[in-house]
């Protein structure tokens, strides 16, 4: 029985089923999850899903995420757990005791190496976003995709392929998004939400942040550092950060862009690449995990030590790959 047969199995059967994104959840993790977590109440399954870093403001319009838990009083009441694009129960956080006790745990991921924890892996390294592969699971299970189902679908997609401008998009990711669209999900309400209804804190944050970049590599890597006085100043939260690594992979000849984010006693590293850079190679060697194009990890040590550490690591990835961009 291929895997993922086997995950429909004993989805279907599972009375209670715990669904786990990774820590700091982006729009795959949590539209794929949230989908999942649908279906299954669907089914009668008592379904649960998990965030340890709760939900980005973002993205709350996602169906679902007023049921979100940061965190699981009974860690042993779930005979099944999944991970969302959990490379290592590291990724989990908090949550990560909690997915330890299932009898059995599921991994969905499509990350460069499969996650080596799990007893039944649906790991497909082609697809563009995790949410292909759930959409994939969802119907094996005989769920009708309604409208909700679709929109946090499409939301997987849209946000893991930049709005179907990344490499990783494919054929099958247009005729998924399709698709779902047939199915009443709109991509103008996500793009909307996910990237231009921004607070004007989120802006002041961007101008900061831009205003302190360096070049590396002779223009190959952009870098920057967010500080929590930065943060204040800009009347901010850390979650505004996530446009400002996308912004510096803009800029012509950059091939990894690094946004340090300074907290308390450790520091959070985004990295995103274009050509054949690989932003998770850097992440994977701090520590952190995540895909080709986009990764994160966080370090514990002193800041200076950090940023210099990270960027001799992407010095040596954009030295070790071609110039395409």
């Amino acid at each position: 029985m291929d895997p993922r047969a086997a995950i429909v199995e004993i989805l279907r059967d599972s009375v209670r089923t715990l669904i786990v994104c990774h820590v700091n959840p982006d729009g795959d993790c949590l539209g794929a999850g949230l989908a999942l977590v649908a279906a299954l109440r669907r089914l009668g399954v008592t379904a649960t899903m998990a965030s340890a870093d709760g939900v980005p403001a973002s993205l709350s319009f996602l169906s679902g995420t007023d049921g979100v838990v940061t965190a699981v009083a009974d860690e042993g009441n779930f005979p099944v757990a999944v991970t969302i694009e959990c490379t290592s129960l590291d990724r989990a956080g908090r949550l990560a005791p909690a997915v330890q006790q299932a009898r059995t745990i599921i991994a969905i991921d499509h990350h460069q190496d499969p996650p080596p924890y799990a007893h039944v892996t649906d790991w497909d390294p082609r697809a563009a976003a995790v949410g292909e592969q759930v959409a994939d699971i969802i119907t094996r299970l005989g769920v009708e995709i309604d409208r909700p189902i679709a929109q946090n679908l499409l939301a997987a997609l849209v946000t893991d392929t930049g709005v179907f401008r990344y490499s990783n998009t494919t054929p099958r990711s247009l005729r998924l998004a399709a698709t779902l669209m047939e199915r009443g999900a709109t991509i103008h309400e996500i793009v909307r939400a996910v990237y231009e209804d921004q607070p004007a804190s989120s802006l002041r944050l961007l101008g900061r942040a831009l205003a302190g970049l360096t070049l590396h590599a002779g223009g190959a890597v952009a870098a920057t550092v967010v500080t929590q006085a930065m943060l204040a100043e800009a009347g901010a939260r850390w979650e505004e950060t996530s446009g400002i690594a996308a912004a510096l992979r803009t800029i012509t000849g950059v091939r990894l862009a690094l946004v340090f984010e300074e907290r308390d006693g450790s520091m959070r590293v985004s990295i995103r690449s274009r050509g054949e850079a690989r932003a998770d190679r850097i992440a994977q060697a701090l520590g952190g995990g995540g895909h080709p194009a986009a990764a994160g990890a966080d370090v514990v040590g002193a800041p200076d030590e950090t940023v210099a550490r990270v960027l001799a690591l992407a010095a040596r990835e954009v030295a070790g790959t071609g110039d395409d961009a």
